[in-house]
């Protein structure tokens, strides 16, 4: 028989348990009744985790939905790195398609990909710049200095700006940061200005304030 108390195997006839020495009159547990219980435990265990599972998922979910969207650091990121890489696409991305609907008619564009393929060249011509100053052998990193919201007269003025194109700006911010050059020994850095507003959750580029970049 096996301890009810420890779980020790005993002999069949053995009154005191040879593992703890409890008394086993009456606390008789089969091999089968063990394993049931362990089973059983285990599956409890794993529908645990599972609920747990589902409840953390379902979470999240509502937080995505409640917070989610891109914060104005991670716009600011994307643009200086598509920037530095030529990615026209991904700088398109980083502004509301009603602005890019508005640009394209305004630069009598026939497709966006005519836009793409010149936001492209003056990208290529930037990075040839550089090219001629430091050499192919070049590498960039950027830091945000400070971030100033736009508020008052400024806010509302942007705010009528964007209305024109059916878009409801909520807040804007100016970023400034910093960029870096380093070319071997040589190191170079210049600050710039990057205006982002907030449109829904996400914040985007701000093309009434950086309408030189088309």
């Amino acid at each position: 028989m096996f301890c009810g108390k420890c779980g020790t195997k005993n002999a069949d006839d053995a009154t005191f348990c040879t593992g703890c020495g409890a008394k086993l009159n009456g606390m008789q547990v089969t091999k089968r009744d063990i394993s049931v219980a362990v089973n059983t435990n285990d599956k409890n265990r794993k529908v645990g985790i599972i609920v747990v599972g589902v409840i953390a998922v379902i979470v999240i979910g509502l937080i995505i939905a409640l917070f989610g969207g891109r914060s104005y650091k991670s716009t600011v990121n994307k643009f200086v790195n598509a920037s530095m890489e030529a990615d026209a696409k991904a700088i398109v991305s980083l502004i509301p398609d009603k602005v890019i609907d508005y640009i394209m008619d305004e630069e009598e564009y026939e497709d966006e990909d005519e836009m793409l393929d010149d936001l492209e060249e003056e990208l290529r011509n930037q990075i040839d710049y550089i090219e001629r100053y430091f050499g192919e052998d070049w590498k960039v990193s950027h830091e945000i200095l400070s971030v100033e919201e736009v508020t008052g007269d400024d806010l509302d003025d942007l705010k009528d700006d964007y209305e024109d194109m059916d878009i409801k700006v909520s807040a804007a911010k100016t970023v400034e940061v910093q960029l870096t050059v380093k070319a071997g020994e040589t190191e170079s850095s210049n600050s710039m200005d990057v205006s982002v507003i907030k449109v829904g959750r996400s914040w985007y580029l701000d093309m009434e304030s950086m309408g030189d970049i088309f």
